[in-house]
């Protein structure tokens, strides 16, 4: 009789050894994944920066104005303007 309870002393303590590390996993998978989770955030608010940045790069009036300064780009005069028709 001894030796059945030793042997389920035995079992009960592997098995709350065994609850013990897998809660503990478990715990340090859920901080990895907040970790992760917020990093996540972080990318998604830089990408809309990086978005908007984009857009106020490529601005219309922002690309004339700097054709007009820095490369002395004009629209051309009613009589420079030709139309090409495809050939079929």
């Amino acid at each position: 009789m001894i030796r059945a309870d030793a042997v389920l002393v035995a079992l009960v303590v592997a098995s709350a050894l065994g609850v013990v590390s897998s809660q503990h996993q478990a715990r340090k998978l859920y901080a990895e994944f907040e970790r992760e989770q917020s990093r996540a955030h972080g990318l998604e608010v830089e990408w809309g920066q990086l978005q908007l940045e984009q857009s106020t790069w490529a601005a219309h009036a922002r690309v004339e104005k700097l054709a007009r300064e820095r490369l002395g780009m004009r629209p051309p005069v009613q009589g420079q303007v030709m139309l090409v028709e495809p050939q079929s």
